[in-house]
């Protein structure tokens, strides 16, 4: 673990010191932004660098089917799901905010989400913040000393490094979460998170993903999670197939709560359907 913490502190000193010069000598150059090859505002089950355009609106319909190892009996976890519908929108140039609410234990969630710098000739990284919450509203389950608002509620900030080379992306995530109650562990933590995220386009509107990411704390006993997706852009609609140990789609249950097993074949087959509305003429 001090090898990872190390690497991490080292790769911010690179980003907070190393390009400073880079960024001096290129004031007076004529910059171009450079898109990232990640395809939309989520990684698969993680928020990415990008960020959605002033005034546009982006509906988010998301499923998980169940375990996946019930075979043909449970239909490869067809038999259930959990789901979630969520909308984002470009408040401001760099600016998001976001809803959401999942079936899972009835939790409403919010972020916002502000992009810092953007990748150009001139500039080496993408770097975006994201601040996030999440509160259940489910009831008769949570004991009564955690039920007031701010012992379910959870919080989360993280701050997305992303790079792109033509047809590859890289994102590193480091990340601080205090979970809120959680009724599986019956108690609540706050702890680091790392992730590390990883985009190939195949062609121009078909690219594969895949996410990890690393809790500093030893005491939830569950796998970390770990997904893979192909990414279909149709023009106006974004489709992501995944498979993942996640069936949760918010950022407490993907972080705390990864049900399944990469190793044992617990996995989560499921989809994000992301729509966009643009309201410029509106201005």
């Amino acid at each position: 673990m001090k090898a990872i913490i190390s690497g991490v502190l080292l790769f911010l000193f690179f980003i907070f010191a190393a390009p400073r010069n880079l960024w001096a000598q290129g004031l007076n150059q004529e910059s171009e932004p450079i898109k990232n090859v990640f395809q939309g505002t989520r990684f698969i089950n993680l928020h990415s660098a990008n960020v959605a355009d002033k005034n546009e609106l982006q509906l988010f319909i998301q499923h998980r089917f169940g375990d996946i190892s019930g075979g043909f009996y449970d239909f490869f976890g067809l038999d259930e799901s959990s789901s979630r519908i969520g909308l984002e929108y470009g408040l401001f140039n760099n600016f998001n905010v976001g809803l959401g609410r999942s079936s899972y234990m009835k939790t409403f969630d919010g972020f916002l989400k502000y992009r810092i710098l953007t990748q150009s000739t001139t500039v080496p990284l993408t770097i975006t913040a994201t601040a996030a919450g999440s509160v259940p509203t489910i009831k008769d389950l949570i004991p009564d000393e955690y039920r007031n608002f701010s012992d379910k509620a959870s919080g989360n900030l993280q701050v997305h490094f992303a790079r792109s080379f033509k047809k590859l992306g890289f994102q590193v995530t480091p990340g601080y979460i205090a979970t809120g109650y959680i009724p599986v562990e019956n108690n609540k933590y706050s702890f680091f998170t790392l992730a590390a995220c990883g985009s190939a386009k195949l062609s121009k509107k078909v690219s594969v993903n895949l996410e990890y990411l690393h809790r500093f704390e030893d005491k939830i006993d569950y796998t970390n999670p770990l997904s893979a997706s192909i990414d279909i852009d149709t023009g106006g609609h974004l489709f992501q197939i995944l498979i993942s140990n996640c069936q949760q789609m918010y950022d407490q249950a993907i972080i705390t709560n990864p049900a399944g097993d990469w190793t044992e074949g617990h996995l989560f087959l499921g989809f994000n359907l992301v729509r966009e509305f643009n309201f410029k003429q509106y201005e």
